[in-house]
């Protein structure tokens, strides 16, 4: 049985002798971690980029640098489109790209945590990258140039 098939539990209820079912969805924090595997989702109104390898030593979900973590032959990057773009769900990405003159608002869901909600303020500064470990999503949920949303 899948992780999600157990998530997806069912609760009963008996009502004058009449017992019901009702699927009940896992909570929104568990599908996106328990699914995702180094997760990147763009939930905002612009487009997003993330980057497939997190190539430097140390550091954890949502350390910025602004030392792009290349390394071998498989450092792809992707394009996010606006409002649900998102990387594979079998495959590992490790980093959001934060653009030179943005500010973005990244959700990271990690298991067993409450949700972390960061801002990275590149306004005025160069391009940066954030680390999404194997075990973690990060949702852009939002992006600006003007403020920082």
């Amino acid at each position: 049985m899948s992780i999600i098939k157990r998530a997806a539990l069912v609760s009963t209820a008996v009502v004058a002798g009449v017992v019901t079912l009702t699927a009940v969805a896992p909570p929104p924090a568990f599908a996106a971690t328990a699914l995702l595997n180094g997760a990147v989702i763009n939930d905002s109104a612009y487009p997003a980029t993330a980057i497939r390898n997190w190539c430097l030593s140390g550091g954890s979900t949502g350390t910025l640098t602004t030392t792009r973590p290349t390394c071998g032959s498989d450092q792809a990057s992707r394009g996010l489109a606006p409002r649900g773009g998102r990387t594979p769900s079998n495959e590992d990405w490790d980093v959001v790209q934060i653009d030179a003159g943005w500010c973005y608002y990244v959700k990271f869901a990690l298991p067993g945590q409450p949700d972390n909600h960061t801002r990275y303020d590149r306004r005025g500064k160069s391009t940066a990258y954030v680390k999404v470990e194997d075990f973690a999503a990060a949702h852009v949920v939002a992006q600006s140039t003007s403020s920082c949303p």
